[in-house]
């Protein structure tokens, strides 16, 4: 998963794959929407997202190899593939190690 340190779309991303239990690398292309603050190579790597995706938009998801795309847009796009029920999928047949988080079940009534 490429990111960028403050956009909330990353978080959002991230935040997904951690709450799904489902291992991930991220690759920071730095901290701030600043010229300066942007990590070493970043732009480079920006660059080649270009070429391999079409889109320049952080993050950029990819599975297995397979480019996914953004939070909302893509090849579906992360939530997308997560609502048409492709993003599970993708991730067994690839292999990646989740551990599916506990159910909370509240019995109060309240």
């Amino acid at each position: 998963m490429y990111t960028y340190g403050l956009s909330p779309f990353s978080t959002e991303a991230k935040m997904l794959f951690e709450n799904l239990g489902v291992d991930y690398r991220e690759i920071s292309l730095g901290q701030e929407w600043l010229p300066g603050l942007i990590a070493e190579g970043g732009a480079q790597k920006r660059a080649a997202l270009l070429e391999m995706t079409g889109q320049s938009s952080i993050p950029q998801v990819f599975v297995g190899g397979q480019a996914l795309g953004g939070l909302f847009s893509g090849t579906p796009g992360l939530l997308p593939a997560l609502e048409e029920r492709k993003l599970m999928k993708m991730i067994e047949e690839a292999q990646i190690n989740f551990v599916p988080p506990p159910l909370r079940i509240s019995f109060d009534s309240a």
